[in-house]
Parts: C-alpha cells; structure tokens; sequence
C-alpha cells in the first residue's frame, strides 16, 4: 500500500516538473506542449467519447488474441510438460526459435497472410501472447515434485484428483507469471500493430496524430497507452492474488 502511495507520489511530482518546464520555457511547446494542455485535450476526447472508443476497440483487439492464445498455450503446456515431456523435448529447439524472433519483423508476413484488417492484428498478438504462456506453463509443471504426485497415486486418487488437486495448484503460479509476462508483450505489440496499419485503436492516435501534425493529440495517446499498460499490470497482479490467496499467506509468514 506505501509504495502505491510512493507511485502516485512520483508520478504527480513528473507531471508537475513537465508543467512547469513547459511553461518556463524549458520545453519547446511546438514538440513538448504542457502537460495541462495535453490533459484538456484528453479531457475532451473523452467528454465526446472519441478516447473510450479507441480505447474499446485496441481492449478487444487484445483481448480476442489473449482468449485464443489461452486456449491453445495452457492445455498444450500441460500436454508437452506434464504428459508427453518426449514429445516437448523434441518440439523444444523449434518453439524456442519461433518465440526468439523479434514479431515486429513478421509484421508484414502476418498482413500477407490474413490481411490488414481485424484477423492481421489479432494473428500477431496470438502469436506474441502463445510462447510465454506455452513456457511458463511447461515449467509450472516441471517445477512439481514428482513424489507429491507419487503420494496422490498411492492414496488412490484419480487422474483427476491430481490435476485439481496437485498439479493445478503447484503450476498456478507460474501461468500467472506467464500471463503477466503476455499480457505486457501482447499490448506493446498491438500497439505496433495499431501504428502501422490501423483506422482506430491506441496505437492509431499516435500514429494519425504525427501525421496530421497534432502534438498534444499525439502526447494523449501516449499518456493512454502508459495508463492502459499500467491498468493491464495491476489487473494481473489482483487476478493472482485473489486465485492464488496462499502466495501472500506465506509472505506475511
């Protein structure tokens, strides 16, 4: 709770700073306007409802490829790391290579291959979002000890006993750490994604902003990105503190 306080704090005082330099002449307004006019101009935008509909539209963007992403990720970690660990020693060396290649690069294939419209974006930000939480959930199921699923056997528990009742809770942790981890790429490359061909989203008012020449428009899509990157972050982080309650039960121990 301090260090939410903390934030708050210092976020407050850089906004202060920026004001003032803007207003002190330390700042050229032609390319830093102050942060009050920046502000105003976001205050309009979203008194008309042009923000909140960019907004919506770059969540469901985002959304769409998380949902997809999840469905294939989770359940193929829990094959590859728990059931067929062979099958994910051989598939290793190539889903490695395919998760180290930099996305902004496959940008321009992705476009040839599902077009510039919804299906483009939404392919790019599976892509980003799978490998992460392939990973993590691969490792969440390596990290269990095997003599605790030994135990469950011997107590005469099912196959699904184990899952729910072993498996699941010593992996939980890491998928969410993986989830985490996607979430952040995934938004950072639907805003690439957004940039570089797209009529409306977030990343499309800065990119329709330094086109047209429009500085504090640009600088309100910046601000919306920091602050829709950062709501992503905490939602996350309150997701798994509300699963995973016993985390923070041992922290305070």
């Amino acid at each position: 709770m301090k260090q939410r306080y903390v934030n708050i704090i210092v976020v407050a005082i850089f906004f202060l700073i920026w004001e003032l330099a803007a207003r002190t002449g330390i700042l050229d307004t032609q390319f830093i306007p102050a942060f009050s006019t920046v502000a105003l101009r976001m205050f309009k935008m979203a008194l008309s409802g042009e923000l909140f509909i960019h907004i919506a539209i770059s969540i469901e963007r985002m959304a769409i490829g998380f949902i997809l992403a999840t469905i294939v990720a989770v359940p193929a970690g829990f094959i590859l790391g728990g059931w067929v660990p062979k099958l994910a020693s051989f598939f290793n060396p190539l889903f490695t290579n395919f998760s180290q290649v930099n996305p902004f690069t496959l940008i321009p294939l992705f476009i040839i291959l599902f077009g510039i419209g919804e299906a483009g974006k939404v392919s790019i930000i599976f892509w980003v979002i799978l490998w992460p939480m392939l990973f993590t959930t691969m490792a969440g199921i390596n990290q269990i000890d095997p003599i605790f699923i030994k135990g469950a056997r011997s107590m005469g528990a099912t196959g699904i006993q184990i899952f729910f009742n072993v498996i699941l809770p010593g992996s939980i942790s890491r998928i969410f750490t993986g989830i985490k981890t996607a979430l952040t790429v995934g938004f950072t490359m639907l805003i690439g994604t957004e940039m570089v061909g797209s009529e409306a989203g977030i990343g499309w008012i800065v990119s329709n902003s330094q086109k047209n020449y429009d500085v504090p428009k640009l600088y309100v899509g910046i601000l919306t990105i920091a602050i829709v990157g950062a709501l992503i972050s905490v939602l996350a982080d309150n997701l798994k503190s509300s699963i995973i309650v016993w985390e923070d039960n041992l922290k305070e121990e």
